[in-house]
C-alpha cells in the first residue's frame, strides 16, 4: 500500500534537514483520515529525533500544497465522527506549530482549508507567487476551525473574518502583503527561497534554536508580563550547555 506522505532526510555539518511531502496528489494533496494519520505519526517520529535541525513541510508535485480536507469522506461523517477527524486534524498542526526545529512551509500551489492552516501553524512560510490561498469551509456547510483560529492574530482580525465568512481566495502578494507568507518567490526560484532559509536558520544555535521557537510560542500564549519573564529564563537555560560560549569564542576570533 502507498504511502501518502514521504520523508527525505539530508545530514548536514550544522544538523539534518528533514524534507516531508504530503503526496496525495490526485486529490491536490487533500487530507482524509488516512493521509492525516500518516502525517501526524511522521511529525511525531521526526519530533523524537533532536538531530533534526530544521523541517521543510510541502505537498508533492506542481499543482498544490495542501488542497483542504476530503470532501468525499467528510461528506459521510456524523457528529461524533466529525469530531475525531477534526481533532486528529488539530494535532498534526499542533505537531508543526510545537516541532523542536523550526518548520517551513514550502507553498507550491493551493493552500485551501487545512492547507491554509497547516502553513499558518509553521514557523516560515514561503510561497510561490501563483500560489492561492482560501478558506472555503463555509462553502460546504462546514464552519472554519480548529487552528483558523491563529489566522486572527496572524492576519488581523478584519480580514480573518472576511476570509471565513465569503471563501474567498487570498493570492500569494495579497498573503505575503497581509503577513501569512514570509517570504515570495517566482515559480522557479521556490527551492532555491527555501534553501536560503534552510542555510540561515542552520546558522542558529541548535540549543538556542529549540528555546527560540518555545519562547515563541510562549509569547502568543502569556501576556506581555509573563512573556518578559519566560525571556528571562530561557536566557538563564540557553547557558545550561556550553553553546553560547562556543559560538560566542567563534564569533570573537572571526577572521577580520
Amino acid at each position: 500500500m502507498a504511502n501518502f506522505v514521504r520523508t527525505v532526510l539530508e545530514e548536514r555539518p550544522e544538523g539534518k534537514v528533514a524534507r516531508v511531502a504530503i503526496d496525495n496528489q490526485r486529490k491536490l494533496n487533500t487530507l482524509n483520515s488516512r493521509v492525516i494519520g500518516e502525517l501526524n505519526d511522521t511529525l511525531a517520529s521526526l519530533d523524537d529525533d533532536k538531530d533534526i535541525a530544521v523541517l521543510v513541510l510541502t505537498g508533492a508535485g506542481e499543482k498544490s500544497f495542501v488542497g483542504g480536507a476530503d470532501i468525499s469522506e467528510m461528506v459521510g461523517l456524523d457528529p461524533a465522527t466529525a469530531r475525531t477527524f477534526i481533532t486528529n486534524m488539530h494535532h498534526a498542526c499542533r505537531r508543526a506549530r510545537f516541532f523542536h526545529a523550526p518548520v517551513i512551509a514550502r507553498v507550491n500551489g493551493f493552500s485551501l482549508g487545512a492547507g491554509m492552516e497547516l502553513a499558518a501553524a509553521c514557523d516560515l512560510v514561503i510561497a510561490c507567487k501563483s500560489a492561492q490561498f482560501s478558506m472555503p469551509e463555509v462553502r460546504v456547510g462546514i464552519p472554519s476551525v480548529i487552528d483558523a483560529a491563529l489566522l486572527p492574530r496572524i492576519l488581523g482580525f478584519n480580514l480573518a473574518r472576511d476570509l471565513v465568512l465569503t471563501g474567498r481566495s487570498l493570492s500569494a502578494q495579497e498573503a505575503f502583503d497581509a503577513g501569512l507568507v514570509q517570504r515570495l518567490a517566482e515559480d522557479d526560484a521556490l527551492d532555491a527561497e527555501v534553501e536560503k532559509a534552510v542555510d540561515e536558520i542552520l546558522e542558529g544555535g541548535r540549543t538556542a534554536m529549540a528555546i527560540q521557537k518555545q519562547l515563541c510560542n510562549d509569547w502568543e500564549n502569556n501576556s506581555l508580563r509573563d512573556g518578559i519573564q519566560l525571556g528571562i529564563d530561557a536566557f538563564s537555560r540557553s547557558y545550561e550547555s556550553d553553546e553560547p560560549q562556543r559560538m560566542m569564542e567563534k564569533f570573537l576570533n572571526r577572521p577580520r
